[in-house]
């Protein structure tokens, strides 16, 4: 294992993308705390010893999850360093279920992790083993940092990474095989650029942008003109006026964490019936079960904010790191029929991609790491008042893919709401979409009838279509 060359876009250390600087100082406010859990369903438990041997193994083909975040100044870009203290007993454990081991004691442990702060001197990840879960099954819970990277980013190299065969307790040997050289500079220390050197890498690539554009204008004023136009409408629907629930106005650092599966072929079938994507489709559920929410409630509402995080990686770009933007749409709660939320959902949400500027953010995201921490964290009050809730799609892992033997048989994403009062956040894995909802009982408190509202929703769906 030790000629083993990382996997590319994962090599470390080295400097902090702009835009993973951002989320590194985002998540030091707790409001803003932004951190990723995913949790593998396994159709039985792993030998320990082999699950602990991988994790090892996977450490090595992954090197940011040895080395930690210096980040001195506070300001500027901080780099990735290798931790001199790292121990895999830190990262990686092993714990029972208490009885009856279902799925509410399982989802009781992902309410423990997410709520537990990452050590934020070390490696930003942790692997728990969960075994007594379901007679004989278990699963594993995996919790990650923004930092490191994207939920697209991970599960590229999961995918690249584990086995697919029970035979294989770490990858196969196709794999390793593309991965064998050793690793230059691997365990050498960096440390942080100074502040005037990371200021003036700031605004260079900030300056570097706005040349562009000029560039642009000068050589095609007509396409200069019409970027200037999204860029208008795109920073007009972030902070358009989009009134918040008030039934949602209180916030707070709980979490209640939920699980919803419903099959990938129905939510297709019902996208299809109304001529919408898959993901319109899941969004347009979930705000019909809010619509039934307010409506319990006693409220009537047209629309609520609503922030979808949109990816903006290329095809070239398969390693860590986040490339990621998003959009706001005014999320339409108000009494319609499943066809006609699907469509409006739609096209809410066609616009807003459409105004998107993607070169845009990466430049941002660098001038950003100049502003100090402190003054990132006043920027929570402000969004929890203009966005009531995070939706969020991940990819799910497409192939039969193993740990240490044990086959995973379902993936759940459970992602950070920030300052929301909801994050729900969706996976297919196989013919079926696992759902995983993070609500804020403080805005949300009725969980278990919210939980019903959406299984109800989805179901309501699938009526209307015809699936």
């Amino acid at each position: 294992m030790t000629d083993m060359r990382p996997v590319d876009g994962w090599t470390s250390p080295g400097p902090l993308s702009g835009m993973d600087t951002l989320f590194w100082r985002m998540g030091s406010d707790a409001r803003l705390r932004l951190e990723v859990v995913w949790v593998w369903f396994l159709d039985r438990a792993p030998d320990w010893s082999g699950f602990l041997a991988g994790c090892d193994w996977m450490t090595r083909a992954l090197p940011r999850l040895r080395h930690r975040v210096v980040d001195s100044w506070q300001v500027g870009i901080p780099v990735w360093s290798p931790d001199t203290e790292f121990r895999l007993s830190r990262h990686v454990h092993r714990v029972y279920l208490p009885a009856p081991g279902g799925l509410r004691e399982l989802l009781d442990l992902v309410e423990w992790r997410a709520s537990a702060a990452l050590d934020r001197g070390h490696p930003l990840w942790e692997a728990t083993l969960v075994e007594g879960y379901d007679d004989g099954r278990a699963a594993v819970v995996l919790k990650w940092h923004h930092a490191i990277g994207d939920a697209l980013g991970i599960q590229i190299a999961m995918r690249e990474l584990l086995p697919q065969s029970p035979e294989a307790g770490r990858p196969s040997p196709a794999h390793t095989a593309a991965f064998r050289h050793t690793a230059s500079g691997a365990g050498k220390a960096v440390e942080p650029e100074s502040n005037a050197r990371s200021a003036i890498r700031n605004v260079r690539t900030a300056v570097m942008s706005m040349a562009g554009e000029a560039i642009r204008s000068l050589s095609a004023p007509q396409d200069a003109g019409e970027r200037a136009l999204r860029l208008g409408r795109h920073l007009g629907q972030v902070v358009s006026p989009v009134m918040p629930s008030p039934l949602l106005r209180k916030r707070s650092l709980e979490l209640r964490c939920g699980l919803v599966s419903v099959p990938l072929a129905d939510l297709k079938a019902a996208g299809k019936s109304a001529g919408v994507s898959v993901t319109s489709a899941y969004l347009a559920a979930i705000l019909g079960a809010f619509h039934k929410y307010h409506v319990h409630h006693g409220l009537h509402l047209k629309s609520i904010p609503v922030m979808l995080p949109v990816s903006i990686r290329e095809p070239f770009q398969t390693g860590g790191g986040n490339f990621v933007a998003a959009v706001r749409i005014a999320g339409p709660v108000g009494d319609m029929g499943p066809l006609a939320r699907m469509q409006a959902v739609h096209r809410s949400v066609v616009r807003a991609r459409g105004d998107l500027i993607q070169d845009m953010y990466p430049a941002l995201a660098g001038v950003s790491s100049w502003i100090p921490r402190s003054l990132i964290g006043m920027c929570a009050p402000l969004l929890a008042k203009s966005i009531d809730l995070v939706v969020t799609s991940v990819p799910g892992l497409s192939q039969d893919t193993y740990v240490t033997g044990a086959r995973i048989v379902d993936a759940v994403p459970w992602v950070a709401r920030g300052p929301a009062a909801a994050n729900i956040t969706t996976a297919s894995h196989g013919n079926m979409c696992g759902i995983g909802t993070n609500l804020d009982p403080a805005a949300i408190t009725d969980t278990k009838m919210f939980h019903h509202l959406l299984r109800q929703s989805f179901e309501d769906l699938f009526s209307a279509s015809g699936s």
